[in-house]
């Protein structure tokens, strides 16, 4: 079997989106499932979806099967990161500090990676990249965590692979 692949980068991706006016929600897993409400649902994986196709090449085109790995590129303690209001200008702020040398880190990968993998997945088929994101198609997705120093380093690797 062999294996060729397309390296996609998304270089400081978004890490909260708005559910109100005054209410930012932290991209993750457990919060879109955990909503009870399908507009905030929606709105979610819209915000993820328009990001994401910014940085999908208008040519992009593999044969299929594929496998896709991903790759979150973040400090140790990105559970701690935060949206906050800036009292002065009334803008929307990321708040993170560098851990301290013993941080114990309070997140886990798969509900930060699972919410983006599914995302480019199905950016793909609308895309037109791949016919479908079923198993015809897509075989295999994976995901890993690689650290990073600064917050502003982060971003995600999304490897296609055509599976021949």
């Amino acid at each position: 079997m062999s294996i060729s692949g397309v390296r996609l980068e998304f270089p400081e991706f978004i890490t909260h989106i708005p559910q109100s006016k005054n209410k930012w929600i932290k991209i993750g897993y457990n919060k879109i499932y955990s909503s009870s409400h399908y507009t905030v649902r929606a709105a979610f994986v819209a915000a993820l979806h328009k990001y994401i196709e910014k940085h999908i090449p208008k040519n992009l085109a593999v044969n299929t099967p594929i496998a896709t790995h991903l790759e979150v590129h973040v400090p140790i303690n990105y559970g701690n990161v935060k949206s906050l209001r800036d009292k002065k200008t009334g803008k929307r702020r990321i708040n993170w500090k560098k851990p301290a040398k013993d941080h114990k880190p309070n997140w886990d990968i798969g509900n930060l990676a699972l919410v983006w993998l599914k995302s480019l997945d199905d950016m793909l088929v609308k895309k037109g990249v791949i016919p479908d994101d079923t198993i015809e198609y897509l075989t295999k997705s994976t995901y890993e965590f690689i650290p990073t120093e600064f917050l502003n380093e982060r971003k995600l690797i999304y490897i296609i692979k055509t599976i021949k």
